[in-house]
């Protein structure tokens, strides 16, 4: 496995880390030695490692320092939502985000509680997502929070360029097991990645139909009717039907 040249100065545990990743350990490992690594110098707390799935979704294959509604709540993450990870893999760029304002500025300050309580403990100053590419594509994101603001310079810029390539490499790689990633997505009581389905209960919820008429439209019962509402305000956090679609059209869930 090789990756491109990067300066020297602040990357001396980038080539254990190649190493490291020329084995093929497991997701979790994997993310657990780019924060104790490479990254450490960089002060990064937590992250996400994703990869496409059906080429709609970004899926979780690995975590680390996160508490577990975070989990529940991002490890499946619709590429229409406007997050920076789904901007990193559809404009394949890196985006770097002050941790103090990110959750007023995506999803419609939706999750702005959480997100703040969450950067809060862990001193979070800057979230990053930098593309994961392989073959020339992007297959998937890296998300990554640090306690230091990120110095977005030279050395910088070619971390994450090589971080980029190395973590393609592996993944793609026939040794590495990448769970369940290609798998279609479980969902979680949390998760925005909403079913068919549950989109077209909601949709026709804002147009004012009633349980019984949607059930009849869909020919599905009406207590699947209620669960997939129930569902979708929980996740929109609302216990309104109609506030459910309004936020649901607000953060590119709807179109």
């Amino acid at each position: 496995m090789t990756v491109a040249a990067a300066p020297k100065s602040r990357l001396r545990a980038l080539p254990q880390f190649v190493r490291y990743a020329s084995t093929y350990p497991d997701p979790p490992a994997l993310l657990r030695a780019l924060r104790a690594g490479p990254l450490a110098h960089r002060h990064m707390v937590a992250g996400f490692l994703w990869l496409v799935s059906d080429g709609t979704h970004l899926v979780s294959i690995a975590q680390v320092g996160w508490k577990r509604e975070m989990v529940e709540r991002y490890s499946i993450i619709p590429l229409e939502l406007d997050l920076p990870a789904a901007h990193t893999v559809l404009d394949d760029r890196v985006t770097i985000d002050r941790a103090d304002s990110f959750g007023e500025v995506y999803l419609s300050a939706l999750d702005e509680s959480l997100l703040g309580e969450t950067f809060e403990d862990l001193d979070a100053a800057s979230v990053i997502a930098a593309p994961v590419r392989h073959a020339g594509m992007c297959i998937g994101a890296l998300g990554l929070v640090t306690s230091a603001p990120w110095e977005d310079d030279e050395d910088g810029r070619s971390l994450l360029d090589c971080l980029s390539h190395l973590l393609g490499l592996w993944a793609a790689h026939p040794s590495t097991t990448t769970l369940d990633s290609q798998a279609p997505p479980a969902q979680r009581e949390w998760s925005l990645a909403f079913t068919q389905r549950q989109k077209q209960v909601l949709t026709l919820a804002g147009d004012g139909l009633s349980n019984t008429d949607i059930a009849r439209r869909l020919v599905i019962s009406t207590s699947s009717v209620k669960q997939d509402l129930q569902h979708t305000m929980r996740a929109l956090r609302t216990h309104s039907r109609q506030g459910a679609y309004e936020r649901a059209k607000d953060i590119g869930l709807l179109s």
